[in-house]
């Protein structure tokens, strides 16, 4: 029972507290001496199908989800997920198991539960609608219609896919990605992507600066910036400094690097990740990129602003849950290119990304700009993801298709002052 009871702390700690998913479950997972996958899976899972399983539990239970305790109502979803999606767990001791977890923490309900439980699994229904099968809020589900139509159905399941794992490796250690896999046997590769194929243990790797865990969109929005020894680039949006010890990577420590965070705390990540890294060149500044002035220019400038992030749902499933706010999101990407376009040097390289695939947030963000902005035009780039070149026109939207995230880049070069 040890490992469900740790899910449902989880799971109780992410709903009751409003805590970010990912921390829940770190804190949980540090009690644990084995069993981290199944647990991680479990809770994971739970969050990625929240919608599916409340109307699940709504069609067996006579008390709705919406007036079920915190503990009863997880207890039930993670029966129903473990029931629905993990074929290794049997019938009897999901029912048991839940029982159990049920007695500790909401005694009174142990009934209740148990008929739940045991109604759905004789009978399972299989007649939702794809909002409530794929588990998408009517917000997400409806602007992904509206802008994708039958496009629509495959990114909605593909967002549910969950991704590898990619990590970076630190360019002043290894000539390339074929020299740094001999240290990592068991990955794949993907351009300069790193992919481990199974789960060793490669903490001290990381730790000592030879790897970075980053995203492929983050490592791919630096390849375009293409950064040189020599240079002054600045990183306006750079927590948590992955993409900044990248850059500095590729700078071999030679030149200017400026990286800006809005958030204290967010400042002493970056930082850390620099000095994990081996990049000395990096000054961070806490300051508001849609606000701050400078009294020089940059060769480049990489705006991986803020977004909805809905490329990232099928690692990040709490995203689905969480206001988008896009009333507040757009006008701020727009305030940040505006200010920071400003201090792009003549022929300089301005590089635009979002983790998302919400159109507004991209590609009618930067017609919207170079409309505003005629000394910017479009600068082809090429990038390969999944035997797939992007870029000949000046921007890429990735959409994610079950083995990548989804993502947006544009790249733009400032023509005239």
């Amino acid at each position: 029972m040890e490992r469900r009871k740790i899910a449902l702390l989880i799971l109780n700690e992410y709903e009751e507290e409003s805590t970010f998913l990912n921390l829940a479950l770190k804190n949980g997972l540090s009690r644990l001496e084995e069993g981290r996958a199944f647990v991680t899976e479990l809770v994971y899972g739970v969050v990625r199908y929240r919608r599916f399983l409340d109307e699940v539990i709504n069609r067996f239970s006579t008390t709705k989800v919406k007036k079920l305790s915190t503990p009863v109502k997880n207890i039930l979803r993670m029966g129903f997920y473990q029931y629905h999606f993990m074929d290794k767990v049997p019938d009897f001791a999901i029912v048991n198991e839940s029982v159990k977890l049920t007695a500790k923490y909401a005694y009174k309900s142990k009934g209740l539960v148990n008929a739940v439980l045991r109604k759905g699994f004789s009978g399972f229904p299989n007649d939702f609608s794809l909002a409530v099968t794929e588990s998408f809020p009517d917000e997400i589900y409806d602007l992904l219609q509206a802008q994708y139509g039958e496009q629509a159905n495959e990114i909605l399941r593909n967002l549910n896919c969950k991704l590898p794992a990619a990590i970076r490796y630190n360019h002043m250690r290894y000539e390339s990605a074929t020299e740094a896999q001999k240290q990592l046997p068991e990955s794949e590769i993907m351009g300069d992507v790193l992919f481990p194929k199974v789960s060793g243990d490669i903490r001290s790797l990381i730790e000592n600066g030879d790897f970075s865990v980053q995203s492929m969109s983050s490592q791919l929005a630096v390849s375009v910036l293409d950064p040189k020894p020599g240079e002054k680039i600045l990183d306006c949006c750079s927590a948590p400094g992955g993409k900044t010890a990248y850059i500095g990577e590729l700078m071999k420590n030679r030149g200017e690097l400026v990286a800006l965070e809005f958030y204290s705390h967010r400042c002493e990540l970056v930082k850390k990740n620099l000095q994990r890294c081996g990049v000395t060149i990096g000054t961070v500044i806490e300051a508001d990129a849609s606000k701050i002035e400078f009294s020089g220019q940059f060769d480049r400038v990489l705006a991986d602003v803020p977004c909805s992030g809905l490329g990232v749902i099928g690692s990040k499933p709490d995203i689905k849950w969480r206001d988008l706010q896009l009333g507040q999101l757009i006008p701020l990407q727009r305030e940040i290119l505006k200010n920071i376009s400003q201090y792009v040097a003549k022929d300089g390289v301005l590089v635009y990304s979002t983790c998302t695939i919400n159109q507004e947030e991209n590609e009618l963000q930067i017609r919207r700009f170079l409309e505003e902005n005629p000394n910017f035009s479009l600068e082809p780039f090429f990038i390969e993801v999944n035997h797939t070149t992007y870029g000949e026109q000046g921007m890429a939207q990735i959409l994610p298709d079950g083995v990548t995230i989804g993502f947006f880049i544009a790249k733009l070069r400032k023509t005239k002052e």
